[in-house]
């Protein structure tokens, strides 16, 4: 896989995350059955998890070399990225007990779905932007 190729399907899971994002908003907006709103978390629970899995892999591809990378873009590949990821994971997994705290799961996917659309947007400017790509062969 090229450089190329690795970036273009992360910034499709990003595009697939943001419309599960999208969906889940809508039905929070809803006043959701616990049903619905732990189906919709769940599925885009499992989207970040994969996508987790392929960006930690793909970035090694994708990024030049660390001596040909501006200053400050490793930052954002550290283990507060990975802790950041699972603790979006941990907030979206939360839902399978909506049944009993509704109104505070409710606020707290809320906000996780605004972080995880703001996590998205960094990564795209630090680590997907075409001026970091390795050479592709």
């Amino acid at each position: 896989m090229t450089p190329s190729q690795a970036r273009a399907g992360l910034l499709g899971e990003h595009f697939e995350l943001r419309r599960l994002i999208e969906e889940t908003r809508v039905v929070l907006r809803s006043s959701p059955a616990p049903e619905a709103l732990r189906v919709c978390s769940d599925r885009l629970a499992d989207l970040l998890l994969s996508h987790s899995q392929h960006e930690e892999l793909a970035l090694r591809v994708i990024l030049k070399p660390a001596h040909m990378r501006p200053p400050g873009r490793d930052a954002v590949m550290d283990e507060h990225h990975v802790a950041e990821h699972a603790r979006l994971l941990s907030v979206l997994r939360a839902a399978d007990a909506v049944a009993d705290a509704l109104a505070t799961t409710e606020e707290g996917i809320g906000e996780a779905l605004d972080e995880l659309e703001k996590h998205m947007a960094i990564e795209e400017e630090a680590l997907l932007a075409e001026d970091l790509l390795a050479d592709d062969p």
